[in-house]
């Protein structure tokens, strides 16, 4: 047997905040007629649902007269106080709703500071309602993943990605350089060609983090004819990696400028002519979410 739409207020936990609304529209009223008319309810439900409710309280919040309905006593106190609470209530509802949200933005291993400050920047300015921009780390191959579960918003990852579902923006493009411990023999050289590279190692990562990226700068490597042993290693802490230059030999890493300025132990050697790779770092978005018309927007 179907419940009726009054059945629910058989506990105060089946209280519902349209129940005392109707109450209110009764009480402004004076009929519950004239209320039910305004609600588009049936007078007899709605009837009920006062009667019910008085129950439940085990308050008379009406008189009944031929005229209509009068509030009682308690019934002018329950109607101040409903009508302070659905205030309240009104009030908490438009704070929420201005509040913030949060942007989650992954970030893979070595973006500079002032892109994040430049990216956070971005998308403030971009939204349309208040946002707090909070900052992840993670892989570029993992943030993907996050991206389709809806735990990120943003990933911030080395490109080249070969996925239609993801909208990207290029955020950062800059030349790649060797680097090198100062006690290298070829850190006092001023540019280097591939030729020189010849018998080097080349300090790499785990290409399952970032497998695009990976693929296309040992391709274009190959294609200068260097193809140096790879020598894997952890190297995302600075310590770590200027740590493991200076103790492996014929060591080398390709990195851009900025990962190296500052630290009097590395030296970053350009790559003569205009063949030299380049990294790029790409702001992504769901295509078809809520965030690719953002990542669309972008500069």
């Amino acid at each position: 047997m179907a419940r009726s739409w009054g059945d629910e207020l058989d506990g105060l936990d089946g209280l519902e905040i349209r129940h005392l609304r109707y109450f209110l529209a009764v009480a402004r009223a004076g009929k519950i007629m004239t209320a039910a008319q305004e609600l588009n309810i049936a007078q007899p439900s709605l009837s009920q649902l006062i009667g019910r409710l008085e129950r439940r309280l085990d308050l008379v919040l009406f008189d009944r007269t031929a005229r209509g309905v009068e509030l009682t006593a308690a019934g002018e106190v329950f109607r101040r106080g409903v009508e302070r609470m659905l205030s309240d209530l009104d009030e908490v509802l438009a704070e929420a709703g201005s509040a913030a949200r949060v942007a989650r933005i992954g970030v893979c291993s070595g973006v500079a500071p002032a892109l994040l400050g430049d990216i956070e920047n971005a998308i403030v300015l971009k939204s349309e309602t208040p946002v707090r921009v909070e900052f992840r780390a993670e892989t570029s191959s993992r943030q993907l993943e996050l991206l389709r579960t809806g735990e990120l918003d943003f990933a911030i990852v080395r490109m080249p990605l070969d996925d239609g579902d993801f909208e990207v923006a290029v955020v950062d493009d800059q030349v790649l350089g060797v680097v090198l411990h100062t006690e290298h023999p070829l850190a006092g050289r001023a540019a280097l060609r591939w030729t020189d590279l010849a018998g080097q190692r080349l300090l790499w990562f785990d290409a399952r983090r970032a497998p695009g990226y990976a693929q296309g700068l040992l391709a274009e490597l190959s294609a200068h004819g260097w193809r140096p042993r790879l020598h894997t290693a952890d190297n995302d802490r600075h310590a770590l990696f200027s740590h493991t230059l200076r103790s492996v030999p014929n060591l080398v890493a390709l990195r851009p400028r900025s990962t190296v300025d500052g630290d009097p132990q590395l030296a970053w050697i350009p790559i003569a002519g205009e063949n030299a790779p380049r990294e790029r770092l790409g702001l992504a978005a769901l295509r078809d979410g809520g965030h690719g018309e953002t990542v669309r927007r972008m500069p």
